[in-house]
């Protein structure tokens, strides 16, 4: 079983114009909606890849409801616990010349602390039914930045895998906690650190600084792949080249993949790969949509990983 958390899900909004012209009017061709948050994406590709998993969160209003009915449409069980407002609506914009994307990323509502008390109940009893828990994406405004860190914990004294795949100040305070893997792609890294990586070998330095912090760290360079480092192995991923149509996604579909790994007791060689196609299925696929499980499937063996 993999448990997610997401504490700040949304409803991604694709649009499609010919080009973006600011401050003119756009006629839209396509528009495309689905359930979203890092942790959402997660549960729903762990789905795909037929393994079981259960996503927790909290949702509101009309755009909640479109996460739940989603989500039942795509058999992905989740528990979410009703919160005042609306759960927040995130917009991509696609143009059809360039392919190039403008997303705008709204904050999400205020949390009562009735209401993350509650989820904070339902988690614990589920983490001890569950292989590996992803705690994933942004924490909304009302939410300490350490939350992450107290999951962390709780994670770690259940005796389940933690993944943290979040950013900024929720990543840095929850690495004090430990987590059993991370994984941020190069910019969040160089947040972190606090300096540049200016190319393959710094990111890879990175990585070995990052592993420890955590068991496990994992940086995604995107279309050239991603290394990772464990206390003193290093592995150097290469992706399959593949029709990028989208971004979206892909680092939440990789994660997927190495939980499902993971969960079944895989090395990390074959979590690794498995992430990797995963999230390069994902990037095939149109504007906030995942990869499909043939895709995934038919990209595996095109995956290398090697000792880096």
């Amino acid at each position: 079983m993999i448990i997610t958390l997401t504490l700040n899900p949304a409803v991604d909004e694709t649009v499609w114009v010919d080009r973006l012209h600011p401050g003119e009017v756009h006629r839209v061709y396509e528009t495309h909606l689905d359930p979203a948050g890092k942790g959402i994406n997660a549960s729903r590709m762990v789905a795909r890849l037929g393994c079981a998993t259960i996503a927790f969160g909290l949702v509101a209003g009309d755009a909640g409801d479109m996460v739940e009915k989603a989500l039942r449409a795509e058999r992905v069980q989740h528990h979410f616990v009703r919160i005042p407002g609306e759960t927040r609506i995130n917009f991509t914009v696609v143009e059809k010349e360039s392919g190039r994307a403008s997303s705008f990323y709204a904050p999400g509502p205020d949390i009562p602390p009735d209401a993350l008390a509650t989820l904070e109940q339902m988690l614990g009893f589920w983490m001890r039914a569950g292989r590996v828990l992803v705690l994933a994406g942004s924490l909304p405004p009302s939410v300490s930045t350490g939350t992450y860190a107290k999951y962390v914990r709780a994670g770690r004294e259940a005796g389940i895998q933690v993944f943290l795949d979040t950013s900024g100040d929720a990543l840095r305070e929850g690495l004090d906690a430990r987590p059993h893997l991370i994984k941020p792609n190069v910019a969040e890294a160089e947040e972190l650190l606090g300096r540049r990586l200016e190319g393959e070998a710094e990111v890879i330095e990175a990585a070995r600084e990052l592993s420890r912090r955590a068991d496990r760290a994992v940086i995604s360079m995107g279309a050239r792949g991603a290394v990772c480092a464990r206390g003193e192995d290093v592995w150097r991923i290469h992706t399959p080249t593949v029709e990028r149509r989208s971004t979206v996604g892909s680092g939440d579909s990789m994660v997927a993949g190495m939980a499902v790994a993971i969960a079944r007791g895989d090395d990390m060689e074959t979590a690794l790969a498995l992430g990797t196609a995963a999230g390069a299925a994902t990037a095939m696929s149109k504007g906030t949509g995942l990869g499909q499980p043939e895709d995934v499937r038919a990209l595996l063996p095109r995956v290398r990983v090697e000792r880096a």
